[in-house]
């Protein structure tokens, strides 16, 4: 239905993709004006977008009949997350495409990120209740992993800790593991996996958060 004295939204800030949170965020980002309250909707290569643990759409109505939209990525993959998005901002007067077009250009050879980090638990090889940092990575030229704790330092192998990398099976594809067994709730905290060749340099953030009482023994996790 079309209103009359009214207008479809318009722009008055164009649509731009930005990175955000050294490389850890991607967001997609526009601003429209509309006297009728207008709805938006995110589409990527034809399909409407949905909100998942690492995609937000966001939303926010301003001064001035102005609303702020938005499309957020947490830890964009190279293949997975690239593409054509489209915005349709829309009231009863009118439509409005936001367009946008979104690369994850990496140096050949480089170090990049095949699939989502996470962390889970388990039971260590010596029955020990244990959680695992698990990273999947491409790269050439000989990679090298280091693990960052939260206090920022370079971690160490430890009867607590183990470091792994196992190939995945298709060319220059690995997975890196952090093992920590026996966690403790002084172990909460972000962890940082960074992965380094002559190409480039990738890194990713995990979060572990550990609920429990606190526990004046301390082990050396990290270089002197």
């Amino acid at each position: 239905m079309y209103i009359p004295g009214f207008s479809a939204p318009s722009f008055v800030e164009k649509p731009q993709v930005v990175s955000r949170c050294d490389g850890q965020l991607t967001v997609m980002e526009f601003r429209v004006k509309s006297i009728l309250r207008p709805t938006f909707v995110w589409y990527k290569e034809g399909k409407v977008v949905a909100e998942s643990d690492t995609v937000s759409i966001v939303l926010k109505e301003e001064a001035n009949q102005i609303y702020y939209a938005a499309l957020e990525i947490k830890e964009p993959l190279e293949e997975e997350d690239a593409g054509h998005f489209i915005c349709k901002a829309k009231n009863d007067s009118g439509e409005l495409r936001a367009t946008f077009v979104v690369k994850h250009e990496v140096p050949e050879g480089a170090p990049n990120f095949t699939r989502r980090a996470k962390i889970f638990q388990m039971t260590s090889y010596c029955g020990d209740p244990a959680v695992v940092f698990d990273v999947g990575y491409k790269a050439d030229r000989n990679p090298q992993v280091m693990w960052i704790n939260p206090k920022g330092e370079k971690m160490k192998e430890s009867p607590r800790i183990r470091f792994f990398t196992i190939p995945d099976g298709s060319n220059n594809s690995f997975t890196a593991k952090l093992e920590l067994k026996n966690y403790k709730i002084e172990d909460s905290g972000t962890y940082i996996c960074n992965i380094k060749n002559e190409a480039g340099e990738a890194e990713v953030k995990l979060t572990l958060n550990i609920e429990g009482p606190m526990d004046d023994e301390s082990d050396d996790e990290s270089d002197a």
